[in-house]
Parts: C-alpha cells; sequence; structure tokens
C-alpha cells in the first residue's frame, strides 16, 4: 500500500511552521519514506537547547537535518524520527492517545496533524516521563 498522493502536502502544512522544507517520497526495501529537511544553524537557533548541535561534535553543521518518516508495506508507519528524538517512542511515554494517532495511517490528515503536534511539543522540550525505577 502506497502512502497518500496528498499526504505530503498535508505534512508540509503542518512541519512548516517549524523550519522543514519536503525533500523527497521513496521507495525502500520495506515500504516508503518520506523526507523533510531543515537548516541546521537557523533550526537550532530558533529551537536551541534541544541537543542537537552537540549530537554532531566537531562535525557541526551537516548539512541539513533530517525528519524521516517510514512506512511499511502495509502503510504503517515504523519510524518518525528527527535528529535526536525518537517521535514514536516519545509519544508512547508521554501521550497515549498522540502515540496511538502516529502510529495508524487510517486518517492520512490526522496523522499528519499528529506529527505537527508531536514536532511542536518536542520542539518545546516537553520531557517523556521519568520511569518509576528511575526516581
Amino acid at each position: 500500500m502506497q502512502i497518500p498522493d496528498d499526504y505530503p502536502d498535508a505534512l508540509i502544512d503542518e512541519l512548516a511552521p517549524y523550519g522543514f522544507e519536503f525533500n523527497s517520497v521513496t521507495e525502500t526495501d520495506d515500504g516508503e519514506a518520506v523526507l523533510f529537511e531543515a537548516e541546521p544553524e537557523s533550526f537550532v537557533r530558533s529551537h536551541p537547547g534541544l541537543g542537537i548541535e552537540d549530537s554532531y561534535g566537531t562535525h557541526w553543521p551537516p548539512a541539513c537535518l533530517d525528519l524521516w518518516l517510514k512506512f511499511d508495506r502495509h502503510g504503517d508507519p515504523v519510524e518518525i524520527s528527527f535528529e535526536v528524538f525518537d517521535l514514536l517512542a516519545w509519544a508512547a511515554s508521554v501521550d497515549p492517545e498522540l502515540h496511538a494517532r502516529l502510529s495508524t495511517m487510517d486518517d492520512p490528515a490526522d496523522h499528519a496533524v499528529a506529527v505537527g503536534e508531536a514536532m511542536e511539543r518536542v520542539l518545546e522540550h516537553e520531557p517523556a516521563p521519568a520511569d518509576d525505577y528511575l526516581e
């Protein structure tokens, strides 16, 4: 199953406010992948304190910062990652309802909105709750 043709456009609308630009939709061995990119220097200036610059060490700045959305052959989301963030894992620990929306493409328009919501919350530094064993 391919992702719907209008899905990248819905993502563009949701991700543009955060400095992301659409790059491509590609077929992979396991399904499809959608790539968005952000210009590193301006992104870090707009969203300081995320640890992205530090994660590159002496290799900063890269050519671009990548946001990947990967889907299996059935069209189900299997990865939503941006640099140091795994948005699916983050949402699972912070907001089960948002995680459920990110984990299905039953409603592609809502999935795009959920990606935008997750990105907004991550960029606002909303931490995942500490596990009981860490307290």
